[in-house]
């Protein structure tokens, strides 16, 4: 039996090179065709697909790595798992829950795993997921700067379309941190917002505000794209405890026990998402830290975002 991970990638962009790059690093895994409509994109030395069928037909790919804006990646991901494929998502997963929920109910009636590209989540050590941060008593802050001038959000026409995209540097960036907190905290209860700053209509350049969630629990956070300073922090307080993570490194102080995990180059958690990826497609159980399900809580607060977005533009 070929136990090899064969993977089909639609789209080309920054992220499925970064995904082509991570597959390289597993000697069992590997990229059979890439479907790109763009003429002009160079896939290297990637097999193009003709289309989305032939992709779908091909029997050498078990999984298919959605590499495509936001908009419209769930019902990829619905028609791919009906086909009998896998699916890794690039984050965000989707632009609503009611997506997520799509492809989550396509994944149990087909007995596929679906993955999302959160590969953040692979760094939280056991002893973090294992503590008790769902309490009225946990408060957490989270700040996410990265710097995109104007132009970014101009150079392909989806990171401008609010449709498209789901937002700006809130879906693409802060999501990942944003996930981390929900991977502790659980699911929000409410999003508020202070007044958001965008580049265009939905196209978030800096988002401030405060989660609640259902525990009790609350998230300060502020994502923004608009200051030259690169960071991403997320600090949890419990009563029992303190989990940190600044810039990929982590710190833990549980039970007076404190502990830190260096940072792991970024890259090489891409391999990890892919090596659980591999695993999942092999056994038919859902991947143990890059299933689809944990992605509902960062989804309902980046639907937030938006629709208050979409509230100041009516």
């Amino acid at each position: 039996m070929n136990t090899r991970l064969g993977v089909g990638v639609v789209g080309f962009g920054i992220a499925a090179q970064q995904h082509a790059a991570a597959l390289e690093r597993l000697p069992d895994a590997g990229i059979v065709s890439v479907l790109e409509r763009d003429p002009t994109v160079d896939t290297g030395d990637h097999r193009r697909a003709g289309s989305w069928g032939e992709l779908l037909d091909d029997p050498d790919v078990n999984l298919v790595a959605l590499c495509v804006p936001p908009g419209g990646r769930a019902r990829l991901a619905v028609e791919a798992l009906e086909a009998g494929k896998a699916v890794l998502l690039e984050k965000p997963p989707a632009v609503s829950v009611d997506e997520i929920d799509s492809v989550a109910a396509a994944a149990r009636r087909t007995g596929l795993p679906v993955g999302v590209m959160l590969q953040h989540r692979m760094r939280l050590p056991a002893a973090a997921l294992d503590a008790a941060w769902s309490a009225p008593s946990v408060t957490a802050v989270l700040e996410v700067s990265r710097f995109r001038p104007p132009a970014h959000y101009r150079r392909a026409g989806w990171r401008s379309d609010p449709a498209a995209a789901l937002g700006g540097i809130s879906a693409h960036l802060g999501v990942h941190y944003l996930d981390l907190a929900c991977q502790l905290l659980g699911r929000p209860e409410s999003v508020r917002l202070t007044p958001t700053r965008e580049v265009a209509a939905g196209i978030d350049t800096r988002v401030t505000g405060m989660v609640t969630f259902r525990s009790g629990a609350t998230l300060a956070f502020t994502v923004t794209a608009e200051s030259m300073v690169r960071t991403e922090r997320l600090q949890v307080l419990g009563p029992d405890g303190g989990f940190n993570i600044t810039d990929g490194t982590v710190m833990t102080q549980i039970g007076g026990t404190e502990q830190t995990w260096p940072t792991v180059p970024t890259s090489e958690l891409r391999t990890e998402v892919y090596r659980e990826m591999a695993e999942a497609v092999a056994t038919g159980r859902p991947p143990a830290r890059c299933h689809l399900d944990g992605a509902r809580a960062v989804t309902e607060i980046l639907s937030s975002v938006a629709t208050a977005a979409e509230a100041v533009a009516a």
